[in-house]
Parts: C-alpha cells; structure tokens; sequence
C-alpha cells in the first residue's frame, strides 16, 4: 500500500514537471512568435519607407518625361503643319526638325522592389490587395521600356539610312532637295509624333499607379 502511494506520488510530480515543461515550452514559442512577429512588422514597415522613397524618385523622373513628351509633340505638331501647308522654305522645318533625333530614356529605381521579389520578402506583406498593388506598379515601366526600345531603333534607322545621305550630299558640294519634300521624312515626323503619345499615356499611367501606392502606404501607416 505504501508503495502504491509513493508510486502515486511519484506519477502526479512526474506528471506535474512534464506539464510544467510543456506549458514552458509553450510560452516560450509564444514569446519567440511575439518577437518574430514584431520583426517581421518592423522589416515591413522599413520597406515601405524604402518603397515610398523609389515612388517619389521614379516620380520625378516621369514627371519630367511627361512634361518633355508633352513639349516635343508641341514642337513635331508645328513641323506636321508646315508640311501639310507645302511650306518647305519655313525655316522653323529645319530647325525643328533636330526633335526628330531627341529622346529621352525612363531609368527607374527599382532596387526595393528587386530585393523583395527575390528574396521573397513581397510574402510579408499579407495583405494580397497590397502586395499586387507592389508588383503591378512597378510593372507599369515593362511598357515604358519596350516602346522607348523602339522609338530609339526607329532613330537610329532615320539617321543611318536618311540624315546621314543628306548630310555627305552637302559635304560634297552636291545640291539635293529640301529635306522636308522627301516622304521618308514626313514618315518619320508621323512615326515620331505616334510614340511620343504612346510613351506619354505609358508615363501617365505609371505616374497614377505610383501615386495610388503611395496614397495606400499612407493610409497603412495611418492605421498603425
């Protein structure tokens, strides 16, 4: 009888420590999640700052593309209608002209984002809304890139194959037509003019899209 009491008294304590671990155990993965938790929300919010601070750079630089697109088509539209009025001898149809050769080239920041995608630290943001409103503005440059890609091989084309020609006719003393006759010419003016649109809707939505992300980081940050 004694033994089965000591026996007894051996299994509650034994019983009583392995609880006793277990709780410990838990309260320990408890705290460990708390802390991971907290770190995961501090490295979240250290990339929001990162993210805004590339938003408002990439900003500018559209911003600034978007008011040149603006000011080159200004200057092919009056090209365009000295042509449509024949008015060849118009000395701005030289002058102007220079803006068929002029482009300007959209480098984004986009390093925050890189480090995110790769590292697989975009799943920290669980909210799935924001975390597509991430990859998706920053996938408003893909189109910026490819039609600057071709505005510039439609460049470098016109200046090889008709820039170039008029340039050796004069320096050999040889007479040719005005420039602004050649239909090459009134093509690449209309080429010009249609890209130039094109890159500026694609500046004007990847201008949007930044500015909604931003408004979003703000109001996150709000509710914090």
């Amino acid at each position: 009888m004694i033994t089965q009491n000591k026996f007894g008294v051996y299994l509650a304590y034994a019983t009583g420590e392995i609880i006793l671990v277990i709780v410990g155990i838990l309260i320990a993965l408890a705290i460990n999640e708390h802390s991971n938790s907290e770190k995961k929300v501090e490295l979240r919010n250290s990339y929001i700052i990162q993210l805004n601070d590339e938003a408002d750079r990439n900003l500018k630089k559209l911003t600034f593309l978007d008011n040149e697109a603006k000011q080159m088509l200004k200057e092919l539209n009056t090209i365009f209608k000295l042509l449509l009025n024949k008015e060849y001898d118009n000395p701005k149809l030289s002058t102007k002209s220079f803006f068929l050769i002029v482009s300007k080239k959209f480098y984004p920041v986009m390093i925050t984002y890189e480090n995110l995608k790769f590292s697989g630290d975009l799943k920290l943001f669980d909210n799935l809304n924001l975390r597509n409103a991430i990859s998706e503005t920053y996938e408003t440059f893909n189109p910026i890139e490819k039609l600057e890609s071709s505005e510039q091989q439609a460049i470098e084309a016109y200046y090889e194959n008709f820039l170039m020609p008029k340039v050796k006719f004069r320096t050999m003393g040889v007479s040719s037509e005005n420039y602004g006759k050649d239909i090459y010419f009134e093509n690449m003016v209309l080429t010009r003019m249609t890209t130039i649109a094109q890159n500026q809707e694609a500046y004007t939505n990847a201008i949007e899209s930044i500015e909604r992300l931003k408004k979003t980081f703000t109001e996150l940050q709000n509710t914090n």
